[in-house]
Protein backbone atom coordinates (compact mmCIF):
# COMPACT_ATOMS: atom_id res chain seq x y z
CA UNK A 1 0.00 0.00 0.00
CA UNK A 2 0.79 3.47 -1.05
CA UNK A 3 1.30 5.41 2.44
CA UNK A 4 2.90 8.56 1.26
CA UNK A 5 0.91 9.84 -1.62
CA UNK A 6 -2.50 10.30 0.63
CA UNK A 7 -0.35 12.46 3.18
CA UNK A 8 1.14 14.96 0.10
CA UNK A 9 -2.03 14.84 -1.65
CA UNK A 10 -3.66 15.98 1.80
CA UNK A 11 -1.34 19.14 1.90
CA UNK A 12 -3.98 21.93 1.08
CA UNK A 13 -6.56 20.40 3.48
CA UNK A 14 -3.87 20.23 6.20
CA UNK A 15 -2.82 23.92 5.88
CA UNK A 16 -7.09 24.30 6.87
CA UNK A 17 -6.54 21.86 9.64
CA UNK A 18 -3.44 23.85 10.81
CA UNK A 19 -5.41 27.02 10.69
CA UNK A 20 -8.54 25.86 12.82
CA UNK A 21 -6.11 23.88 15.19
CA UNK A 22 -3.98 27.30 15.74
CA UNK A 23 -7.00 29.44 16.03
CA UNK A 24 -8.87 27.14 18.59
CA UNK A 25 -5.65 27.35 20.68
CA UNK A 26 -5.28 29.30 23.84
CA UNK A 27 -1.80 30.29 24.23
CA UNK A 28 -0.67 32.86 26.72
CA UNK A 29 1.28 36.33 26.27
CA UNK A 30 4.41 36.56 26.95
CA UNK A 31 5.41 37.09 30.90
CA UNK A 32 8.25 39.19 30.10
CA UNK A 33 9.90 41.31 27.51
CA UNK A 34 11.24 38.50 24.64
CA UNK A 35 14.71 39.94 23.22
CA UNK A 36 15.56 36.95 21.46
CA UNK A 37 13.82 33.71 20.02
CA UNK A 38 15.04 30.30 19.56
CA UNK A 39 13.02 27.52 17.94
CA UNK A 40 14.82 23.81 18.58
CA UNK A 41 13.74 20.66 16.43
CA UNK A 42 15.22 18.59 13.96
CA UNK A 43 14.46 17.61 10.56
CA UNK A 44 11.43 18.99 9.57
CA UNK A 45 10.49 20.65 12.74
CA UNK A 46 14.13 22.31 12.26
CA UNK A 47 13.25 23.24 8.41
CA UNK A 48 10.02 24.82 9.70
CA UNK A 49 11.88 27.13 11.76
CA UNK A 50 14.35 28.15 9.03
CA UNK A 51 11.14 28.72 6.96
CA UNK A 52 8.81 30.79 9.30
CA UNK A 53 12.53 33.12 10.42
CA UNK A 54 12.73 33.78 6.50
CA UNK A 55 8.71 34.58 6.42
CA UNK A 56 8.65 37.11 9.32
CA UNK A 57 11.81 38.93 8.86
CA UNK A 58 10.64 41.98 7.75
CA UNK A 59 7.76 41.78 10.56
CA UNK A 60 9.82 40.44 13.62
CA UNK A 61 11.88 42.80 15.64
CA UNK A 62 14.46 40.32 17.14
CA UNK A 63 16.92 37.84 16.78
CA UNK A 64 15.17 34.10 15.41
CA UNK A 65 16.99 31.47 15.70
CA UNK A 66 16.65 27.42 14.35
CA UNK A 67 18.55 25.61 17.07
CA UNK A 68 19.52 21.65 15.43
CA UNK A 69 21.80 20.55 18.45
CA UNK A 70 22.20 19.05 21.73
CA UNK A 71 23.61 22.26 23.17
CA UNK A 72 21.75 26.25 23.99
CA UNK A 73 23.75 29.46 23.75
CA UNK A 74 24.80 31.13 26.78
CA UNK A 75 22.69 34.10 26.07
CA UNK A 76 19.09 32.20 26.56
CA UNK A 77 17.40 33.59 29.84
CA UNK A 78 14.38 34.98 30.82
CA UNK A 79 13.76 37.39 27.98
CA UNK A 80 14.12 33.93 25.65
CA UNK A 81 11.08 32.54 24.32
CA UNK A 82 11.86 29.14 23.70
CA UNK A 83 9.95 26.71 21.33
CA UNK A 84 10.40 22.91 21.53
CA UNK A 85 9.17 21.63 18.29
CA UNK A 86 8.86 18.31 17.63
CA UNK A 87 6.17 16.39 15.93
CA UNK A 88 6.43 12.83 18.37
CA UNK A 89 7.51 14.80 21.44
CA UNK A 90 10.51 12.31 21.71
CA UNK A 91 13.06 13.83 19.64
CA UNK A 92 16.26 13.31 21.95
CA UNK A 93 18.34 16.63 20.73
CA UNK A 94 14.96 18.64 21.05
CA UNK A 95 14.27 17.10 24.90
CA UNK A 96 17.89 18.04 26.08
CA UNK A 97 17.87 21.25 25.39
CA UNK A 98 14.39 22.22 26.23
CA UNK A 99 15.92 21.16 30.30
CA UNK A 100 18.72 23.22 29.62
CA UNK A 101 16.41 26.01 27.99
CA UNK A 102 14.06 25.31 31.10
CA UNK A 103 17.25 25.57 33.72
CA UNK A 104 18.24 29.32 32.08
CA UNK A 105 14.70 30.44 32.81
CA UNK A 106 13.78 30.74 29.36
CA UNK A 107 10.43 31.55 28.03
CA UNK A 108 8.90 27.83 27.32
CA UNK A 109 6.51 26.33 25.52
CA UNK A 110 5.93 23.53 23.13
CA UNK A 111 4.69 22.21 19.78
CA UNK A 112 4.17 18.59 19.99
CA UNK A 113 1.58 16.11 19.17
CA UNK A 114 3.32 14.07 22.21
CA UNK A 115 5.62 12.11 24.01
CA UNK A 116 8.23 13.37 26.30
CA UNK A 117 8.06 16.77 25.31
CA UNK A 118 4.46 17.42 26.11
CA UNK A 119 4.81 15.54 29.67
CA UNK A 120 7.25 18.42 30.24
CA UNK A 121 5.13 20.83 28.96
CA UNK A 122 2.57 19.88 31.09
CA UNK A 123 4.50 19.16 34.25
CA UNK A 124 6.36 23.03 33.90
CA UNK A 125 2.77 24.90 32.69
CA UNK A 126 4.38 25.72 29.37
CA UNK A 127 2.45 27.23 26.48
CA UNK A 128 1.48 24.14 23.99
CA UNK A 129 -0.02 23.76 20.62
CA UNK A 130 -0.69 20.50 20.52
CA UNK A 131 -0.73 18.91 16.61
CA UNK A 132 -3.06 16.08 15.27
CA UNK A 133 -1.59 12.41 15.05
CA UNK A 134 -3.46 11.45 11.91
CA UNK A 135 -0.42 10.04 10.76
CA UNK A 136 2.65 9.01 12.22
CA UNK A 137 5.00 10.43 9.89
CA UNK A 138 6.70 13.99 11.06
CA UNK A 139 7.43 14.98 7.60
CA UNK A 140 3.88 14.71 6.34
CA UNK A 141 3.33 17.05 8.93
CA UNK A 142 5.20 20.29 7.64
CA UNK A 143 2.38 22.50 7.34
CA UNK A 144 1.47 21.91 10.55
CA UNK A 145 4.71 22.55 12.14
CA UNK A 146 4.96 26.04 10.09
CA UNK A 147 1.93 27.13 10.48
CA UNK A 148 1.52 26.49 14.58
CA UNK A 149 5.36 27.75 14.67
CA UNK A 150 3.60 30.94 13.33
CA UNK A 151 0.55 31.01 15.52
CA UNK A 152 2.74 30.61 18.52
CA UNK A 153 4.53 33.98 17.43
CA UNK A 154 1.21 35.46 16.93
CA UNK A 155 0.62 34.78 20.93
CA UNK A 156 3.26 35.75 21.73
CA UNK A 157 2.57 39.36 20.10
CA UNK A 158 5.60 39.37 17.86
CA UNK A 159 4.13 39.35 14.54
CA UNK A 160 0.52 40.28 13.55
CA UNK A 161 -2.09 38.16 11.49
CA UNK A 162 -1.06 38.96 7.78
CA UNK A 163 -0.09 35.21 7.28
CA UNK A 164 -3.97 33.74 8.29
CA UNK A 165 -5.21 35.57 4.84
CA UNK A 166 -1.61 34.08 3.18
CA UNK A 167 -2.75 31.10 4.03
CA UNK A 168 -6.40 31.04 2.97
CA UNK A 169 -4.95 31.88 -0.60
CA UNK A 170 -2.56 29.52 -0.05
CA UNK A 171 -4.94 27.10 0.11
CA UNK A 172 -6.97 28.37 -3.12
CA UNK A 173 -3.55 28.56 -5.15
CA UNK A 174 -3.02 24.47 -4.43
CA UNK A 175 -6.23 23.46 -5.41
CA UNK A 176 -6.81 25.37 -8.44
CA UNK A 177 -2.46 23.99 -8.99
CA UNK A 178 -2.96 20.47 -7.89
CA UNK A 179 -3.63 18.74 -11.47
CA UNK A 180 -0.89 21.15 -13.13
CA UNK A 181 1.79 20.18 -10.56
CA UNK A 182 0.92 16.77 -10.67
CA UNK A 183 2.22 16.94 -14.11
CA UNK A 184 5.25 18.59 -14.00
CA UNK A 185 6.43 17.04 -10.75
CA UNK A 186 6.01 13.89 -12.30
CA UNK A 187 8.22 14.88 -15.65
CA UNK A 188 10.94 16.60 -13.03
CA UNK A 189 11.10 13.56 -10.96
CA UNK A 190 11.70 11.08 -13.50
CA UNK A 191 14.27 13.11 -15.14
CA UNK A 192 16.17 13.05 -12.02
CA UNK A 193 16.63 9.27 -11.44
CA UNK A 194 20.57 8.19 -11.76
CA UNK A 195 21.63 12.08 -11.35
CA UNK A 196 23.00 14.00 -8.60
CA UNK A 197 20.51 16.79 -7.93
CA UNK A 198 21.68 20.65 -7.06
CA UNK A 199 19.41 22.96 -5.71
CA UNK A 200 20.17 26.71 -5.93
CA UNK A 201 18.20 29.70 -4.48
CA UNK A 202 18.28 32.95 -3.52
CA UNK A 203 19.36 33.09 0.85
CA UNK A 204 15.67 34.11 1.58
CA UNK A 205 13.75 30.54 0.43
CA UNK A 206 17.14 28.77 0.87
CA UNK A 207 15.05 26.86 4.05
CA UNK A 208 12.27 25.76 0.84
CA UNK A 209 15.85 24.16 -1.12
CA UNK A 210 16.71 22.41 2.00
CA UNK A 211 13.16 20.83 2.28
CA UNK A 212 13.65 20.01 -1.17
CA UNK A 213 16.55 18.31 -0.16
CA UNK A 214 15.11 16.25 3.03
CA UNK A 215 12.46 14.95 0.84
CA UNK A 216 14.71 13.85 -2.21
CA UNK A 217 16.64 11.99 0.91
CA UNK A 218 13.66 10.45 2.64
CA UNK A 219 11.09 10.09 0.23
CA UNK A 220 13.57 9.65 -3.12
CA UNK A 221 16.15 7.22 -1.04
CA UNK A 222 18.31 9.44 -3.18
CA UNK A 223 21.24 12.52 -2.20
CA UNK A 224 20.96 15.82 -3.40
CA UNK A 225 23.11 18.82 -2.56
CA UNK A 226 21.63 22.72 -1.92
CA UNK A 227 23.57 26.17 -2.10
CA UNK A 228 22.19 29.74 -1.79
CA UNK A 229 22.76 32.60 -4.30
CA UNK A 230 24.50 35.33 -3.54
CA UNK A 231 27.30 33.19 -1.22
CA UNK A 232 28.44 30.76 -3.49
CA UNK A 233 29.15 32.83 -6.28
CA UNK A 234 32.07 33.62 -3.57
CA UNK A 235 33.25 29.88 -3.59
CA UNK A 236 31.40 27.41 -5.15
CA UNK A 237 30.91 28.24 -8.10
CA UNK A 238 35.09 27.95 -8.50
CA UNK A 239 34.51 24.09 -7.43
CA UNK A 240 32.62 23.70 -10.75
CA UNK A 241 35.49 22.01 -12.69
CA UNK A 242 36.19 18.66 -10.49
CA UNK A 243 34.88 15.66 -10.53
CA UNK A 244 34.04 15.72 -14.26
CA UNK A 245 32.49 12.37 -14.04
CA UNK A 246 29.51 14.36 -11.19
CA UNK A 247 29.32 17.73 -12.55
CA UNK A 248 28.08 16.26 -15.66
CA UNK A 249 25.64 13.68 -13.82
CA UNK A 250 24.29 16.42 -12.03
CA UNK A 251 21.01 18.19 -12.98
CA UNK A 252 20.66 21.39 -11.50
CA UNK A 253 18.02 23.27 -10.16
CA UNK A 254 17.14 27.05 -10.07
CA UNK A 255 14.09 27.65 -7.59
CA UNK A 256 12.96 30.86 -8.33
CA UNK A 257 10.36 33.41 -6.30
CA UNK A 258 9.33 37.05 -7.31
CA UNK A 259 10.87 38.28 -3.99
CA UNK A 260 14.18 37.04 -4.83
CA UNK A 261 16.89 40.12 -4.99
CA UNK A 262 16.96 41.64 -8.12
CA UNK A 263 20.56 40.61 -8.14
CA UNK A 264 20.43 37.44 -7.26
CA UNK A 265 18.07 37.09 -10.49
CA UNK A 266 20.86 38.39 -12.34
CA UNK A 267 23.47 35.99 -11.20
CA UNK A 268 20.97 33.32 -11.99
CA UNK A 269 21.31 34.51 -15.17
CA UNK A 270 25.51 34.45 -15.47
CA UNK A 271 25.63 31.40 -13.63
CA UNK A 272 23.45 29.40 -16.09
CA UNK A 273 25.78 30.69 -18.89
CA UNK A 274 28.84 29.22 -16.82
CA UNK A 275 27.22 25.85 -15.66
CA UNK A 276 25.31 25.28 -18.81
CA UNK A 277 28.29 23.49 -20.11
CA UNK A 278 29.34 21.74 -16.53
CA UNK A 279 25.74 19.84 -15.42
CA UNK A 280 24.00 17.79 -17.29
CA UNK A 281 20.66 20.42 -17.36
CA UNK A 282 19.64 23.58 -15.60
CA UNK A 283 16.32 23.32 -14.91
CA UNK A 284 13.97 26.35 -13.67
CA UNK A 285 11.05 26.67 -11.01
CA UNK A 286 9.31 29.59 -11.02
CA UNK A 287 7.04 29.82 -7.56
CA UNK A 288 3.27 31.19 -8.06
CA UNK A 289 1.44 32.88 -5.95
CA UNK A 290 0.96 36.71 -4.71
CA UNK A 291 2.79 36.20 -1.25
CA UNK A 292 6.34 34.93 -0.31
CA UNK A 293 4.31 32.40 2.07
CA UNK A 294 2.33 31.13 -1.27
CA UNK A 295 5.28 31.27 -3.16
CA UNK A 296 7.32 28.99 -0.77
CA UNK A 297 4.21 27.03 0.16
CA UNK A 298 3.72 26.29 -3.76
CA UNK A 299 7.13 25.16 -4.43
CA UNK A 300 7.33 22.91 -1.01
CA UNK A 301 3.98 20.89 -2.31
CA UNK A 302 5.99 21.14 -5.73
CA UNK A 303 8.91 19.64 -5.06
CA UNK A 304 7.09 16.71 -2.39
CA UNK A 305 5.40 15.43 -5.62
CA UNK A 306 8.92 15.54 -7.52
CA UNK A 307 10.26 13.81 -4.43
CA UNK A 308 7.47 10.93 -4.63
CA UNK A 309 7.81 10.39 -8.30
CA UNK A 310 11.73 10.44 -7.65
CA UNK A 311 10.86 7.35 -5.28
CA UNK A 312 8.80 5.58 -7.61
CA UNK A 313 11.46 6.35 -10.61
CA UNK A 314 13.92 4.55 -8.24
CA UNK A 315 11.62 1.38 -7.19
CA UNK A 316 11.73 2.68 -3.44
CA UNK A 317 8.47 3.31 -1.13
CA UNK A 318 8.88 6.85 -0.15
CA UNK A 319 7.52 5.92 3.06
CA UNK A 320 9.50 3.88 4.83
CA UNK A 321 12.84 4.82 6.53
CA UNK A 322 14.43 1.70 8.02
CA UNK A 323 17.66 3.20 8.08
CA UNK A 324 16.43 6.12 10.52
CA UNK A 325 14.81 3.79 12.18
CA UNK A 326 17.81 1.48 12.70
CA UNK A 327 20.44 4.54 13.74
CA UNK A 328 16.96 5.23 16.39
CA UNK A 329 17.50 1.54 18.10
CA UNK A 330 20.81 1.89 18.26
CA UNK A 331 21.57 4.94 20.11
CA UNK A 332 18.79 3.51 22.25
CA UNK A 333 20.90 0.66 23.35
CA UNK A 334 22.94 1.32 26.64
Amino acid sequence: MDKMKPLIEGFARQIKEALKVGQETKVNPAKKEIRNIINCGMGGSGVSGNLVASLVQDELKVPFIALKSYNVPAFVNEHTLFIASSFSGNTEETIECLQKALNAGAQCCAITSGGKIMDMARENGMDMITLPVDTANPRANFGHSVIQLLFMLHYKELIGTSFINQLNSTVTLLEQEEKELHSKAKKLGNRIKGYLPIIYTDSRILPVSIRFQQQISENGKHLAHVNEFPDMNHNELVGWEHPEQVLSDSKIFFLKTDFDHPRVHERFRICEEILSSKASTIITVNAKGKSLLEQCFYLIHLTDWISYYLALANDADPYEVKVNDYLKSALSKP
